[in-house]
């Protein structure tokens, strides 16, 4: 005898076909994969317009958080009301027309919100662009549970179709991670998850109308007619990596490095001179404060401080670590670095573990690691961070920090000399300006005093000259006030103390 609950079932239900069994199981783990794949997406999305900090992550994951909780209760309320799976497979058809209309506009519409902030600019975006595909993709689970769930077995159809779900989403994480955003790029992924929305809702469509395909040859057709990501025409060079969206852009006679952040330099380079004209420059002037055989580059991007350091050093040995290799594709295309150059080795790695694995000691360490924006890593500014770039440094060795702190009570700047200052003797701060300064940190003692008059005997080039008779009359000791916050793995406040320093400019 058929209890109440399973007589309200859908007859379907009961007496479901093999094949479209096989559909709705096969449904949550693409939606799965769809959704999950929207959300990484996003974020390298957004980028170029929000920059590339948790704060973005935070503001897009809550609004997505948001779209699916109200697809899960759409789902449950419109199967509740449906004998068939039509208004799913209709929702998950619909979801896929919208994902193509956001191909026509989204530039525009992330241009317009750009400047509104990484909070309020992200979560509108992430409303208008994300949210309702992906409410429509979330309805599939609890009305496929509907459909499954016979009498007395509801816990067993609810547990088979999330763990669906949820292998689904992690086939979609990889797949975008390591497949589709490096060899495609964003807006190509984008087309492969609205094609793959539309192949669902045809799949469950298929038998009730004609024109449930001719809705997706629509959708095919019109993809040809989605316009091409477009920019400056001062562009040379664009291409997407796991890490960054590089940019290769010309502003008359500089080349300029752009990672993620349109409003970034991460390198610039006169391409008559070799110069910059920016702090780059100044790393030039570390092997006239210490003996130089030996330089490690944490950070290479576009090889700015390599080039300075060549002209007060130019017989030195290079290793560099840059995490990105298109960033290293870049640096060799427009930037003059030579991949054959015998006196140069460069590591495709993240700095951190890269100094775990090795022993070797050098001279002289540029750090500049910066993360496509104005954010660094905060792991690779703490005391445990130091203190490994300390243990690979000769006992006379020099650091060479770049740090952008262009805020009115330099807390950034502060907590990262008291880090400085907690593994290393002596710790110097060397304004470069545009909100800029070059840290100096030497394991052995020394003052602002002895640096200056080393930099006073140089008599040597002229551009060097120049720029050693500016560092001599900026050097300077820094003093920490008490109290003020150490950066430590365990606690680092560096996006929140970055994030006030973007507010207040």
């Amino acid at each position: 005898m058929r209890s109440p609950a399973d007589r309200d079932q859908p007859a379907a239900c009961h007496d479901v076909g093999r094949v479209r069994l096989v559909l709705w199981l096969a449904t949550p783990f693409f939606t799965g994969a769809a959704i999950m794949a929207q959300e990484l997406v996003a974020l390298r999305l957004f980028a170029p317009y929000f920059g590339y900090s948790t704060y973005v992550w935070g503001s897009m994951i809550s609004v997505a958080m948001v779209a699916l909780a109200v697809g899960y209760a759409a789902g449950g309320w419109v199967s509740d009301r449906s004998q068939t799976d039509l208004p799913l497979y209709g929702m998950v058809l619909a979801s896929a027309g919208y994902q193509l209309a956001v191909l026509f506009t989204v530039r525009p519409v992330l241009g317009f919100l750009a400047h509104r902030g990484d909070f309020t600019g992200v979560a509108l975006a992430s409303l208008l662009i994300f949210a309702p595909p992906m409410t429509a993709l979330a309805t599939a689970c609890p009305f496929l549970i509907r459909l499954l769930a016979h009498s007395g077995r509801v816990g067993s159809a609810a547990g088979k179709i999330y763990a669906i779900s949820t292998i689904g989403g992690i086939a979609g994480i990889l797949a975008t991670s390591f497949l589709l955003v490096p060899r495609l790029g964003t807006q190509r992924t984008l087309e492969v998850i609205s094609v793959l929305s539309a192949l669902i809702g045809v799949a469950g469509l298929a038998r009730r109308s004609f024109s449930t395909w001719c809705a997706l040859g629509l959708i095919v057709v019109m993809l040809r007619f989605v316009p091409e990501a477009s920019w400056p025409r001062s562009t040379l060079w664009v291409a997407e990596s796991p890490y960054n969206l590089v940019r290769v852009v010309r502003n008359g006679k500089w080349v300029i490095l752009k990672l993620n952040d349109e409003g970034g330099v991460h390198t610039i380079r006169d391409e008559r001179t070799g110069w910059t004209g920016h702090y780059y420059d100044d790393f030039a002037l570390g092997p006239l404060l210490v003996p130089t055989r030996s330089l490690l580059v944490l950070g290479m991007g576009g090889g700015g401080s390599i080039a300075a350091a060549r002209v007060t050093a130019p017989n030195i040995d290079i290793d560099a670590v840059e995490i990105d290799p298109k960033v290293v594709e870049a640096t060799t295309r427009f930037f003059g670095l030579n991949p054959h150059d015998g006196k140069l080795r460069v590591y495709v790695a993240d700095a951190r573990p890269w100094l775990a694995g090795g022993r070797e000691k050098y001279d002289l360490v540029h750090v500049d690691l910066y993360q496509g924006g104005p954010y660094i890593p905060f792991y690779l500014v703490t005391v445990e961070f130091f203190e490994a770039v300390r243990a690979r440094m000769s006992p006379d060795g020099l650091l060479m920090m770049n740090l952008f702190d262009m805020s009115p009570k330099r807390e950034l700047l502060v907590s990262t000399v008291a880090t400085l200052q907690s593994v290393f003797p002596a710790v110097m701060v060397l304004s470069a300006g545009y909100g800029n300064r070059v840290l100096l940190a030497f394991p052995k003692h020394a003052s602002a005093a002895s640096i200056r008059a080393r930099l006073s005997r140089y008599e040597g080039d002229e551009a060097i000259k120049r720029l050693a008779r500016r560092a001599e009359a900026q050097v300077a000791d820094f003093e920490v006030p008490a109290g003020t916050t150490v950066f430590t793995d365990d606690f680092a406040p560096v996006e929140e103390m970055t994030r006030r320093m973007l507010n207040r400019n």
